[in-house]
Parts: structure tokens; sequence; C-alpha cells
């Protein structure tokens, strides 16, 4: 069964949304101060990164958000940990990263992997939702290995 552009943004909603309560409920967990530290942060960014996702929801032209993409359930492969039961409060902070990053590239691979495939508006949302989760992204890593400095 195909999904829309629409469809594929709410999965990506929900997954930053989980992520944000994953990050919140390992800080309230960990006896480490920097993770607890970090683990906050990057719960925040999550958060924000939720919000993004729905302004741009919100400001794609309906034609763009009814785009049939794929079946892209089946193109975003589970990560190598479990999402319920993920050890991010007993991760040293470099890990936690690592782990960050590599579920954020799974998803900016997901929407680059799409753009082939639509035209016109869609085209341009999905560019621009790439664009976005990349830069928040290498914010969310250049300051956390900056949090690892102090």
């Amino acid at each position: 069964m195909s999904k829309t552009l629409n469809e594929l943004m709410i999965w990506t909603q929900e997954f930053h949304r989980e992520m944000a309560e994953r990050f919140q409920q390992a800080a309230k967990a960990t006896t480490n101060e920097r993770s607890r530290m970090l683990l906050e942060y990057l719960a925040g960014h999550e958060n924000q990164l939720e919000e993004l996702v729905e302004r741009f929801r919100e400001k794609a032209p309906e034609n763009a958000l009814n785009t049939l993409i794929s079946e892209y359930k089946e193109q975003f492969h589970p990560s190598k940990h479990d999402s319920r039961n993920h050890p991010y409060a007993t991760m040293e902070t470099g890990d936690i990263l690592h782990e960050l990053e590599e579920q954020h590239r799974r998803v900016i691979r997901l929407y680059d992997h799409f753009e082939d495939f639509v035209q016109g508006s869609a085209r341009e949302v999905l560019t621009q939702l790439v664009e976005q989760e990349e830069q928040t992204l290498l914010q969310m890593v250049q300051s956390a290995n900056r949090l690892e400095d102090i």
C-alpha cells in the first residue's frame, strides 16, 4: 500500500517525538551528569524537530502533501536497537551521539531516496526537509561535542 508525503511527514514527527521521549526518560535514569545534560539537550532538539516538521506540513501545498511516494515503512529498516529498551541511560556520551547520528542519517537517506521519485512542490518540500534535518543534526552534534570539552 502506497503512502503519501503527508503520511511520511507524520511518521517523521512521531520519530522525533519518540526520540525526545527516549532521551528524556534516559536523562532521568542516568547517574552520569554529562550524559544527563546531553540527553536533556537532545530531547529539546528532537521536540523542536517535531514542531519544525509540523510547520512544514502546515505550509506545504495540498498537492505536495497528497503525492504518493512508496512503501516507506518497508524501506526504513528498524534500528539495531529496539526502540522500547534502548540503553541511552547507560551509554557514554560519544555512544549516544553516534546512535543519534545513525538514527537521523537513516531518516535523511529515506527522504533523499524519495526526492528522486517525486516532482514539483513535493520535491521542494522533501529538499527543504532534508536540508533542515541535516542542519539541525550538525548543530546538535557540534553543540554536544562542545559539552564534551567542558
